[in-house]
């Protein structure tokens, strides 16, 4: 083990963190598959950067194999979480372990009979050769493009394209991609104790790669025509909702998380008015001071004596 990796070996973990967040500040000059979402600290905003801890797992995944921390990060991918290893790196190492690999082009991509074989054949194993072959045949059972067949003219065409017609990396370096598959194929039989289980390209996770196998950065989607979220939330009937969801289905927008805002809109109409909230009740007679009795007295006519007064007011002479 070089001292350099014997340095990183033995500092300690806020030396560490320290180091690759040194590293993460390179920006650019960092493979996009060390990139995420990270919040700015200046602007507390969300926004793409290369992430300290992606750059920590990949150094570290490179010490797991004996890799210099700088060749760690031309060489290991982080894809949805997993460390991948870029087809030149996996190459070297199992080279490096002292096994031997071999590397075998046939035929041609327009001939229609291009065959990429790779075979790896162990030092302490050497009787026992491993060998995978790649053609644009398996590409097309594996769905990494999506013809190959010859044109009129008899020479043979492989096809993949995006979205927006644009060739895509197999239709443009079909041989070379072989190449990566057959490798990778070889070296997950042959030399797992040399990747340490690493021998999976990006691409074999799923994400999009350039001609060396490197991934690429995804195309940034395309933001959508209206603000559906906010104008279902602003509908006051069944049938704007329902006018939304149609015109975002004309424009090819209508999502799941569209759907749930509609649902979401229908049931908060439905939901019944809430009460008028009652008046102030009058204040409670019981913390009003309390009313002394009256009590009717008639009046005592002038012609009527003392008796017959108490007589009619039921009083006794």
């Amino acid at each position: 083990m070089s001292t350099e990796i014997t340095t990183y070996v033995r500092a300690t973990l806020a030396e560490k963190r320290d180091y690759v967040q040194t590293i993460a500040q390179a920006g650019e000059l960092l493979p996009k598959g060390l990139w995420s979402n990270v919040r700015n600290p200046d602007t507390n905003v969300m926004e793409q950067r290369p992430s300290p801890g992606k750059v920590m797992l990949v150094v570290e995944t490179g010490i797991m194999l004996g890799v210099h921390p700088m060749a760690a990060l031309q060489g290991i991918d982080v894809i949805e979480g997993h460390p991948t290893i870029k087809p030149a790196l996996m190459s070297a190492l199992i080279r490096q372990a002292g096994h031997s690999l071999r590397i075998r082009q046939t035929g041609s991509v327009r001939g229609g009979d291009l065959a990429v074989t790779t075979t790896l054949i162990r030092s302490d194993d050497p009787d026992f050769p491993y060998e995978y072959t790649w053609t644009p045949q398996d590409a097309v059972d594996a769905g990494l493009l999506d013809s190959y067949q010859p044109n009129a003219e008899g020479v043979w065409q492989p096809r993949a394209r995006s979205k927006d017609g644009n060739p895509k990396p197999w239709e443009l370096y079909t041989a070379r991609l072989c190449r990566w598959r057959s490798l990778s194929d070889a070296a997950s039989a042959g030399a797992e104790d040399v990747l340490m289980g690493l021998h999976y390209t990006a691409e074999e996770l799923g994400a999009p790669v350039d001609a060396d196998g490197a991934p690429t950065a995804a195309p940034e989607p395309t933001p959508p025509s209206r603000d559906w979220a906010a104008e279902l939330a602003a509908a006051s009937t069944h049938e704007a909702i329902e006018e939304l969801l149609d015109a975002a289905d004309a424009a090819g927008e209508r999502t799941d998380a569209i759907r749930t805002a509609a649902l979401t809109r229908h049931g908060m109409l439905d939901q019944p008015a809430a009460p008028e909230p009652p008046t102030a009740p009058a204040e409670d007679a019981a913390r009003q001071p309390a009313a002394a009795a009256v009590v009717a007295v008639p009046t005592a006519p002038a012609e009527l004596t003392d008796d017959e007064w108490l007589a009619q007011a039921g009083g006794q002479p």
